[in-house]
């Protein structure tokens, strides 16, 4: 991809953010297969309809600007993965596998936090209105999210720390 205009590197960025949802959506169905058992198995289906929306809406924002993603991979989702699944072989008891999930979807939170502010800052600076009203729409249901894990990976630390 040629690099042409502020333009390009935005479409870029968003190619990228699309790949970061894609394969967090696939990693969240992954946690939630490893902790079907688990408390959380609600909360993480609920955080794949979320990252469904997310998608669709970053989808709207190519739609917007009558364009596709171009083939960008997310690296860093890629090691959250790997990291999880390192973690995950190797079989840790349902407690300590709950927290590792809870700082997984925290540690994606944060990431997609800091995509997003940046995404939607250059959307205004483009004049790009409209999609970045939907980027700041994923923005605060990642926000929300990292509340939730954050005080779901409190109540669990406590918890934890109680019965040793």
């Amino acid at each position: 991809m040629a690099f042409d205009s502020p333009v390009d590197l935005f479409l870029y960025e968003m190619s990228g953010m699309y790949d970061a949802e894609r394969k967090s959506n696939d990693l969240v169905g992954e946690i939630l297969a490893q902790s079907e058992q688990s408390p959380l198995a609600q909360i993480l289906r609920a955080q794949q309809q979320q990252g469904r929306q997310k998608i669709a809406n970053l989808e709207t924002c190519f739609a917007m600007m009558e364009t596709e993603p171009v083939d960008v991979a997310c690296m860093t989702i890629d090691g959250m993965r790997a990291e999880f699944q390192a973690f995950a072989g190797q079989a840790p008891p349902m407690e300590a596998m709950e927290l590792y999930t809870v700082d997984t979807e925290m540690r994606l939170a944060h990431f997609g936090i800091g995509a997003y502010q940046g995404l939607i800052d250059k959307a205004l600076l483009l004049g790009e209105l409209q999609c970045a009203q939907v980027l700041r729409t994923n923005l605060v249901q990642k926000q929300e999210n990292a509340g939730t894990f954050e005080r779901i990976g409190h109540e669990l630390g406590q918890r934890v720390a109680m019965s040793v």
